[in-house]
This record gives structure tokens, sequence and C-alpha cells, in this order.
């Protein structure tokens, strides 16, 4: 499997940390962490873009609808990213685990186990995949709108996947519940970050970044209006709606 140098990782983090900052909503409400002990205290957030890249723990507050119980349902949930759980990424997944009191009465939850995020998912994007769009998959799944379809499916628990198939008509807890996307300036990556394994076009060929995060902040910000000729500043987007009272607010 491949490795990123420490250069390239901490590329990678500080650009999820920009998305996932500016993919904050009414829905998931996101905090930044340097460790996990600083997760479990709520303490000493990261809240700069210059610290982007020692954000490694993210703690989501999730303002949805879920079942906790056959008939029983609760809308806030907490679940918490640990990007280097399983030591390389973005390369491995990273593990979620719900931290909340209540428990998601799901099929991809379980107390004291992780989130089942469909590891392959993740390994065919082969680090592809940013942390904001696992975020919004996570969301998917407390709204049952991501269940394999199956009639043998049943994950940690079998009896809520029979739930959702007799009582919910296999649909979506909020059928209508928008969530978020990705910002508009990260349309503007080259294909390569962002497409999956087997997708690839032809003319990828021309594309040879040195880091495939370095070159994708490169072309956003060569692109943008707050591009200059002098070359690369990392870690900026254009058009930021990331405030310094944002910022504050954690």
């Amino acid at each position: 499997m491949a490795q990123l140098t420490l250069e390239q990782r901490q590329d990678r983090l500080r650009f999820d940390y920009l998305v996932a900052m500016d993919m904050r909503c009414p829905i998931m409400s996101i905090t930044a962490y340097r460790s996990d002990d600083d997760l479990g205290k709520r303490s000493n957030p990261v809240v700069s873009e210059e610290d982007g890249h020692l954000a490694t723990h993210y703690l989501v507050d999730y303002r949805i609808k879920t079942l906790i119980a056959a008939g029983a349902y609760d809308d806030k949930f907490s679940i918490k990213f640990d990007l280097l759980a399983n030591g390389n990424y973005p390369y491995s997944r990273p593990g979620c685990f719900v931290v909340s009191s209540k428990m998601p009465w799901t099929p991809h939850f379980r107390k004291n186990l992780p989130v089942c995020i469909d590891h392959e998912m993740w390994e065919d994007y082969q680090g592809k995949m940013l942390l904001g769009s696992l975020m919004v998959h996570v969301a998917k799944l407390l709204n049952f709108d991501e269940i394999p379809r199956s009639e043998t499916y049943g994950g940690y628990n079998p009896e809520a996947a029979d739930y959702w198939r007799a009582h919910l008509d296999r649909q979506p807890i909020n059928p209508n519940l928008v969530y978020p996307p990705l910002p508009p300036w990260v349309s503007s990556i080259p294909d390569p970050v962002m497409r999956p394994k087997g997708t690839e076009q032809a003319d990828d060929s021309t594309f040879k970044p040195k880091s495939a995060v370095n070159e994708a902040q490169e072309h956003i910000v060569r692109e943008s209006p707050l591009g200059t000729s002098s070359g690369f500043r990392p870690a900026t987007r254009p058009n930021s709606a990331f405030t310094p009272k944002e910022r504050s607010a954690g």
C-alpha cells in the first residue's frame, strides 16, 4: 500500500480540515482537535488554517433523526473521527466511533465497535476520498439512506434492518433531508484527486502532481481571483466563509 511523506500527509490533513470547516451546517456541527485526549476533554480545538495539518481527530454532532430502538427516535448523536486510527491515512480508513450516550439503532452502529463505514468503499478511492465525504456518508447511515437493499443484510443489528424493511418501507427516515455538499471550490480540483479507482480518463496522463493535494491547492489558487503569479500559497481557498468569528465558535 502506498504511503505519503510527512509533508504530503500534512498537506492532506490541512486540506481535509479546510473542507470540513466549510461543510459545517445545522445537521453537522464539526470541531477539529489535535488528539483524542483533547477531543475527550473538548479542549484546545484547532481553529486556524495554519494549524490545519495538526487536526487528526474530529467531533461531529449530527442533528439527524434516527432510531434508538424499535419505534423510538432521537435527533442528536456525537461521532468522533480518528484519521490515523488505522495507521496509513489517507490510504487506510479513519476510525469512527459514537461518543454520545445514546446509540443509533441501525445496522451500522453498535456499542464499543467502530461505525461500519464500508472499508471497501474507502479503499476503492485509494486515498482520494475526502474526510468531508465520509462525514456525509455517516449522516446517510444515520438516516437509513445507505443500507444494502438485500434481504439478508443485517450488519451489526439485523433486528434494525428488519424493522427498516417492515416498518419504514425501505426508505430513509427523512427522505427530504439535504446533506451538505463539498464546498464549491473543491470542484476546481483536478479529477485524479477525487476520482475512485477504475474511473480514470485518458487525459490524466498529462497531470503529474508532486503531491495530489499540493497540486489541487495550487490549482485552486491559480484559478481563483486570489491567485497571484508569484506561486503557490498552501492551505488557501477562494471566497472562504471560514471567518474569525466562526473559528472562535469552534
